[in-house]
């Protein structure tokens, strides 16, 4: 009985450094994802002038809910009324960048916007270098740390 409570020690020790990896992986593609789609605004703001409603339907994304976005916003919401619900469960760094952002789509002129995507796009470009670093120097010790403590509270037991 020892010897099953000690291997589920250790198990979960693991389990727990590969869910520490696998959770900023998941927050560098979310990033990336987010950061095509400013890209495509951007883009779209600047060589057609299009209404942001039709820039998001235009756009296919299963990870972001922009159909209901461009709902919100013929029925006369702001950008940040829209999206605040979405943002609501960001990281601060995250959450500031896109609420400058939305502060600024679709109260401005094409190529306003267009530069303040630009700008959210290098922000958060910034943020995707800083996970991939600390996914680079740390990944190892997320790993290793809870494995050791694992196999420390495995030894506990004997």
């Amino acid at each position: 009985m020892k010897w099953l409570g000690a291997m589920m020690l250790v198990v979960a020790g693991a389990a727990a450094g590969v869910g520490k990896t696998a959770s900023i992986r998941r927050q560098i593609v979310l990033l990336e994802d987010l950061m095509a789609l400013i890209r495509h605004i951007g883009t779209e703001l600047r060589q057609r002038s299009a209404p942001l409603p039709e820039i998001l339907e235009q756009h296919r994304s299963s990870r972001f809910p922009l159909i209901q976005w461009a709902d919100a916003l013929r029925e006369g919401q702001t950008v940040l009324q829209a999206v605040e619900p979405w943002l609501s469960g960001k990281e601060t760094d995250t959450g500031r960048t896109l609420s400058g952002l939305c502060a600024v789509l679709g109260r401005y002129d094409g190529e306003t916007q267009a530069r303040a995507c630009d700008h959210a796009v290098g922000l958060l470009a910034g943020q995707v270098d800083h996970l991939r670093r600390q996914l680079a120097e740390k990944g190892r010790l997320y790993h290793t740390v809870p494995l050791t403590i694992g196999l420390m509270a495995a030894l506990v037991l004997f």
